[in-house]
């Protein structure tokens, strides 16, 4: 039996932006392509990291984790980091956790994307 994936990550670059945009389910499976993707712009050194959820129809813990985990590099190096369009179960899971609290989350992507 083969198993199709609600998944995709996509991937830009501007100046010394990056954007990250995911579509589908977030989960355990698919984990290892986020932390993948987030490392491999990380090691640019962007200004600002972005990452948009608008897409997003299920976040599991394991990909909670890979975003808090994202901005904590970024603090630690100085980048800018935000959350753009979290669905509304994504956005209670970061009110519940208390990562609104830490985390930029905006709702219009130009605001905060060149």
């Amino acid at each position: 039996m083969v198993r199709v994936l609600n998944f995709d990550l996509d991937t830009e670059t501007e100046g010394s932006s990056a954007l990250v945009r995911i579509r589908g389910d977030l989960d355990l499976q698919v984990v290892d392509q986020l932390t993948d993707a987030l490392s491999a712009i990380e090691s640019d050194n962007p200004e600002l990291l972005v990452i948009d959820l608008s897409r997003l129809s299920f976040l599991d813990s394991s990909g909670m984790a890979a975003i808090a985990a994202s901005h904590i590099r970024a603090v630690d190096v100085g980048r800018r980091f935000a959350i753009v369009r979290p669905p509304a179960g994504v956005r209670q899971a970061f009110d519940r956790t208390r990562l609104n609290e830490v985390l930029t989350i905006t709702d219009d992507l130009a605001s905060i994307y060149p």
